[in-house]
């Protein structure tokens, strides 16, 4: 995976000087028997910026899919305290928001077809524990989607061709201006202003004809008219969509989200969509469409990228939703009859210690999405308001048994003890993770890296893409021990997490779809002796198929640069060479196949080949060229290139 032309571009943006980088040279790959070893080079005393953003916003990134109302009162005090004082959880999504108010206001006699909102204003919603305050802040940042079918029939129901929702026909409201009126009287007199949703969307998930529907986007450009006036505070924008593989098609699927932005002028707060992995068995392993991690990062370049191209601005971005699970034709979530049969092969019994065990076996590939879906928003902190994994605190009142809740009832029916599930493990892993991002690079596409560094603490973060073993050669680190959290999955395909204290070691294994963080305390505070300033430059066009794919891509050069990182995000029929030839400037880089190749081929492959390359070998404005050997099959959605500028 590394030879040594890549080997010695990763030295060179680690900034280890020219003798080292002359000897590594020489030497060739490095390999521990027949494998590769990876590197990550760590430089905490080395604060990294993107776009202006250093500081890891934890209420973005961590959080409960709840609406946290009243969360103090419907939880235990264990529960209460594990989540929220202990790991450090936010809350993310309300589901409805107005579908209460939509059911008992009655129509206003001297309005036809607007609410009579009287009983609304006299509603006087519950102030929340100073406690609960304390612990979560002035408001509690959550994003909240209308559901469907839920305006009172006397606004009307726009319907479009033969969308539907579960078996019934969907529709949206006719009368725009009254809708919109009652979605921002409920913001603003159905909660306090601890828990007013700070993001709204009018419609979660919209079936897919109403993409393109001229009256959707009418309704949101109206809502946020109607709310900006009510509650300025609360951002509102859309669409909403239900999945984020818009390079499906060779870009197909782009088209809704693009259409909703060009309508709408790039004028909504924000922009939205939802991103799931959908697994399924093979006989020997979980496979599927795969959208977190590579994919997902081409995603989000493409979104910024039209955006600039555009709007002449990037726009910020919420997911009120993302995770992934087994699903059966139709999309609803269908994990329990393999789980059952893994389980009924690996650790037979019927007692309720190996039902969790069991239902860790769908946890385990919600947590590998959420995990990749995660670590990529959080660099791209700039443009990420929101962003909430589909992980439910407790679903009792309507299922005891549903798969994305971290608390289940003893056997299912013993209310008065919540056991944990594997999903736990996510806040578990990452409490405490704060600070400044710091510069860490590795030179394997597989690992997603990510460091930061508060006070004395630095945190580390590895998160293994493949299902491969990876060797990780570390540097940077000058410190004797850590602490090493692991989470992933054991043989038989059940979740695992541990932690251990160890001496710093020189070099860590990966196990395939792992994620670890080495927690280090440096007993003083760890000094900031310099910045890197990360600019995003943007290519001149997206979407464009691969024979005609030659982007430009203006870069400040003139700056000093202390390393730049290459992102093209593609797509191709499955089956088909997987490894780019690119060219910079008519210079032909190498670029490494990543691992998890296998695993992102589904109905097509999808990914995005990200690299560092040499500064020198960088102009003031770039021609980059994307081509395959065999043919040129498939597009290219963006190309993106990362300059780190020096302070």
């Amino acid at each position: 995976m590394n030879p040594w032309g890549i080997r010695t571009i990763f030295l060179l943006a680690c900034g280890v000087g020219s003798a080292v980088v002359e000897g590594a040279a020489t030497k060739g790959p490095v390999f521990s028997g027949e494998k590769s070893i990876s590197q990550i080079f760590v430089q905490p005393e080395v604060t990294r910026y993107v776009e202006g953003v250093s500081i890891l916003d934890r209420q973005k990134y961590f959080n409960l899919c709840d609406h946290g109302s009243d969360f103090d009162s419907r939880v235990s005090s264990d529960i209460y305290e594990e989540l929220i004082e202990n790991y450090g959880a936010s809350f993310g999504r309300r589901l409805g928001g107005l579908s209460r108010w939509g059911a008992e206001l009655e129509e206003d006699p001297t309005r036809p077809g607007f609410a009579n909102l009287d009983a609304l204003k006299a509603y006087q919603p519950r102030l929340p524990s100073s406690s609960f305050m304390e612990n979560c802040g002035p408001n509690l940042d959550v994003a909240c989607h209308g559901n469907h079918n839920k305006y009172p029939a006397y606004m009307g129901k726009h319907f479009k061709g033969s969308s539907n929702y579960h078996g019934k026909p969907e529709w949206i409201p006719e009368k725009l201006d009254a809708a919109a009126m009652l979605a921002a009287a409920v913001l603003k007199y159905g909660y306090t202003d601890f828990d007013r949703p700070a993001y709204f969307e009018p419609l979660n998930e919209p079936h897919w004809e109403f993409w393109t529907d001229p009256h959707l986007v009418e309704w949101h450009l109206k809502t946020k008219e109607a709310v900006r006036r009510f509650t300025p505070e609360v951002h509102v924008g859309g669409p909403c969509l239900s999945v984020a593989y818009f390079y499906r098609d060779n870009y197909r699927l782009w088209k809704g989200m693009k259409y909703f932005m060009d309508e709408t002028k790039g004028e909504m707060d924000f922009y939205s969509f939802h991103a799931y992995d959908f697994f399924k068995w093979n006989g020997n392993d979980f496979h599927g469409r795969i959208q977190s991690g590579l994919p997902l990062e081409g995603v989000l370049d493409l979104v910024q990228n039209y955006a600039v191209q555009t709007f002449g601005s990037e726009k910020e971005i919420v997911l009120s939703e993302h995770g992934g699970y087994v699903n059966a034709p139709g999309g609803m979530y269908d994990g329990e009859l393999i789980a059952a049969e893994l389980a009924a092969t690996y650790f037979p019994g019927d007692t309720f210690e190996l039902e969790l065990k069991k239902r860790s076996i769908v946890n385990t590939l919600m947590l590998q999405a959420v995990v990749g879906n995660t670590l990529a928003f959080m660099d791209h902190p700039h443009v990420i308001r929101k962003a909430v994994p589909f992980i439910i605190p407790k679903s009792w009142a309507w299922d005891k048994t549903y798969y994305a809740q971290l608390y289940v009832p003893y056997e299912y029916t013993d209310t008065s003890r919540a056991m944990p599930t594997h999903l736990l493990n996510f806040f578990r892993f990452f409490r405490g993770v704060e600070g400044r991002r710091v510069k860490a690079l590795s030179n394997d596409p597989d690992l997603q890296v990510r460091a930061f560094a508060s006070g004395s603490e630095l945190f580390l973060i590895v998160n293994n893409l493949s299902r491969e073993t990876e060797w990780v050669d570390l540097k940077g680190l000058d410190v004797e021990g850590i602490t090493l959290r692991r989470m992933g999955r054991h043989a038989d395909f059940s979740g695992t997490y541990t932690e251990q204290s160890i001496p710093l070691p020189e070099g860590l294994q990966i196990r395939g779809l792992e994620t670890v963080l080495l927690h280090a305390d440096f007993g003083q505070p760890i000094p900031e002796k310099r910045r890197v300033y990360e600019t995003v430059c943007y290519g001149d066009k997206v979407t464009v198929p691969l024979a005609d794919a030659t982007f430009m891509v203006d870069v400040p050069v003139q700056k000093k640069i202390d390393y730049a990182q290459v992102r093209v995000g593609l797509t191709r029929s499955a089956g088909l060479d997987r490894n780019p030839i690119i060219t910079i400037n008519g210079k032909q880089v190498e670029v490494p196949l990543e691992d998890c190749a296998e695993r992102l081929e589904e109905k097509e492959y999808a990914t995005t080949k990200i690299f560092l390359v040499n500064v020198d070998d960088l102009r003031a404005r770039n021609q980059i060229s994307i081509t395959f050997a065999d043919q040129n099959d498939g597009s290219v959605g963006s190309v993106v290139i990362r300059a780190a500028i020096k302070d």
